[in-house]
């Protein structure tokens, strides 16, 4: 509400509008120069209004008064010529009393001319106070052809540069009323035209009386428009400055104001979200010193825990250490006794002797090794490796090349069916997590059937999912959720068969865990068995990422 405030305040002037006291700062927004002020527009709308209200008014009544006048023209000229027209009905076959009684019209300065012609509009006698404006209409009238339905209408024409109201009445003949059978003729026609100057001065007056109403009006509404003005943008201003002041940091300022329109509202929804942010802020300070506290402790706390844990990590490494040598030194130093003997007395023991000792070094290099990998899997989650660019297909393919005997001796078809992507990991930890991986494919494969090794990828939302299926033997269901423990093998007879410690998919397991990854395993019993490893997008590079959303 407060960005609200804001941009009403824009436009609105520093000067201090409340009672309460207030501590805004110099550089917030006030009256900005070189712009309106919120007043000035609202004055200024106002006024534009009233003046756009008050020329369309005045419009109206001079386009209004305008037809009225030039109507009444029309019907005075109309009832002006027919009235010629029917004292010029009797002596309509006496041309020199027709032109003399025209000619009284030259009294009246209106007519412009007041002429008779016969049937054909080429005899005229009459009145004309413009020859070439007469011979301008006749030409026009004769050109037109002008039909008995067009006659007896007075309209307004423009003669040269001059504006009339011109009418053309047919001229007949009395009928005898003595003589029944008699019927009248047309002799003529009486052509008058009549100035429009008075009725256009008439209109130019009116024009002016029009707008010099318009300009009293708009000069004695600029004072009440801005006191109306005044009357909406003040609140408006007063709530713009409380918006300063709270925004900068005055959470006492309030507007004060007492009205009860819709800005009254306003200024009461104001002040009573100033009433809550000031009470929200203490809440806020009051939790906020309680969380230092509590996180003060908590830290204290942490730091007491993790100190704890690098003790314990720290003893847990010495004493791997320590097993690691006191273990392996003793299996050294039978190894090494068993491999002296052997080459000692090679020739004079038997062949049963010599067979146990072999079993001996078999033995002690099995628990080598497995001592070897668990101390390696103690490592995987205590000490990263360093973190490098490394492509996924190019390190699939090198750890299937040192397979390559074992796809060669069995049969077994290793393929990549998807290009793998580049991610950001320990490249040693992932070449040892694919080694058991396919290690373990190779195991487990059967003696009958296809025998293939697959590795896919596909892509989640947030997820890259890789895929190792082989068609091996399977796994029972039974021992799918103890698949990734240390030392847990599948029970039945085929597996118990096969040579294996139960480390190398918990390593797989731990080295992805890393990632923050997870993995699932669906198998079938003699059909086959598909691993699958699902990595967060974030450990791949950007551009795969964008593909991936895409």
């Amino acid at each position: 509400m407060t960005a609200m405030y804001r941009a009403c305040a824009r436009g609105a002037s520093g000067t201090s509008m409340a009672n309460a006291p207030s501590s805004t700062t110099s550089n917030s927004p006030r009256s900005p120069r070189g712009r309106l002020t919120l007043q000035l527009k609202t004055m200024v709308g106002l006024l534009v209004v009233l003046v756009s209200a008050v020329a369309l008014c005045g419009l109206v009544f001079v386009t209004l008064t305008q037809s009225i006048l030039r109507e009444s023209k029309i019907g005075q000229v109309n009832q002006f010529a027919y009235g010629m027209a029917s004292s010029l009905s009797v002596p309509a076959h006496d041309r020199k009393a027709i032109s003399e009684h025209l000619a009284q019209l030259q009294q009246s300065p209106d007519i412009v001319f007041a002429r008779f012609t016969d049937t054909d509009l080429r005899e005229s006698v009459g009145y004309a106070t413009d020859d070439s404006l007469w011979q301008q209409y006749i030409d026009a009238l004769t050109t037109t052809r002008a039909t008995p339905t067009s006659l007896g209408m007075a309209r307004i024409v423009t003669l040269g540069r001059k504006q009339v109201t011109v009418t053309t009445v047919p001229i007949f003949s009395p009928v005898n009323p003595k003589d029944p059978g008699s019927r009248s003729t047309l002799h003529g026609y009486l052509h008058v035209a009549v100035s429009n100057e008075a009725m256009a001065a008439q209109i130019r007056y009116l024009q002016g009386s029009v707008i010099l109403t318009c300009m009293a009006i708009v000069l004695l509404a600029a004072p009440i428009a801005a006191m109306i003005a005044k009357h909406i943008t003040v609140p408006i201003m007063k709530l713009a400055h409380a918006a300063h002041a709270l925004a900068d940091g005055d959470l006492a300022h309030r507007v004060a104001l007492k009205r009860t329109d819709e800005l009254g509202e306003l200024t009461d929804a104001f002040n009573t979200m100033a009433d809550t942010v000031e009470r929200q802020q203490a809440d806020i300070r009051k939790a906020n010193a309680n969380l230092e506290q509590k996180v003060l402790q908590r830290t204290a706390e942490l730091e007491k825990v993790n100190n704890r844990l690098q003790a314990e990590i720290s003893e847990k490494e010495d004493f791997l250490r320590a097993v690691s040598h006191d273990l392996n030194a003793p299996l050294r130093n039978i190894a090494g006794m068993a491999s002296m003997l052997i080459m000692k007395y090679k020739d004079t023991l038997e062949k049963d002797a010599l067979q146990r000792l072999e079993r001996i070094q078999k033995n002690v290099q099995v628990e080598t090794d497995l001592i070897n990998e668990l101390l390696e899997l103690s490592r995987l989650k205590t000490r990263r490796e360093k973190i490098e660019r490394v492509d996924l297909h190019e390190l699939v393919t090198q750890v299937a090349d040192q397979f390559q005997n074992d796809f060669e001796t069995r049969k077994i078809t290793f393929r990549v069916r998807t290009r793998l992507p580049h991610m950001q990991g320990e490249r040693a930890r992932l070449r040892q997590a694919f080694q058991n991986l396919i290690d373990n494919a190779i195991k487990y494969m059967r003696e009958d059937g296809p025998r293939e090794i697959n590795v896919n990828i596909q892509w989640a939302r947030d997820e890259a999912i890789l895929q190792f299926a082989d068609t091996g033997m399977g796994i029972a269901a039974d021992d799918l959720p103890q698949l990734f423990h240390v030392f847990r093998r599948a029970k039945n007879a085929s597996v118990m068969k096969i040579p294996g410690k139960g480390v190398g998919l918990a390593s797989v397991k731990s080295i992805f865990e890393n990632y923050h990854g997870r993995l699932w395993v669906e198998s079938t019993q003699g059909v086959g068995t598909t691993f699958f490893i699902a990595i967060p997008l974030q450990h791949f590079e950007a551009a795969q990422s964008h593909e991936v959303a895409a």
